[in-house]
């Protein structure tokens, strides 16, 4: 019977850390990511594995997104993560951290 509940502790700890993971909100809001002046996310300051591969997993939908635009206006995936770093940052909530042209970051 112990090893019966270690066994449902286990699978219910396997099934919980993937939905503990952090979101890009999240992140966002605390101040630990931003959107780069490149049309990407980046970690503003402190990083994690955790941090890391949310940013990698943001980063590379978007690529793929820029890659789909590019391809049917014609234009490079540089021209369209320019375009969106712009709207990206217009649309930021209030606190929320940016890249300037300098790559400085920079709260809204």
């Amino acid at each position: 019977m112990n090893t019966l509940k270690h066994i449902l502790v286990i699978l219910a700890l396997a099934v919980a850390l993937p939905a503990a993971a952090i979101t890009l909100d999240a992140a966002r809001n605390q101040g630990l990511v931003g959107e780069a002046n490149s049309g990407y996310i980046a970690i503003v300051s402190e990083s994690s594995p955790e941090l890391e591969q949310l940013v990698a997993e943001v980063n590379s939908k978007r690529k793929r997104e820029y890659a789909a635009i590019a391809k049917r206006n014609g234009i490079s995936i540089a021209q369209v993560a320019a375009r969106a770093a712009e709207k990206l940052e217009a649309r930021l909530p209030a606190g929320a951290y940016y890249q300037d042209s300098r790559g400085r970051w920079a709260q809204k």
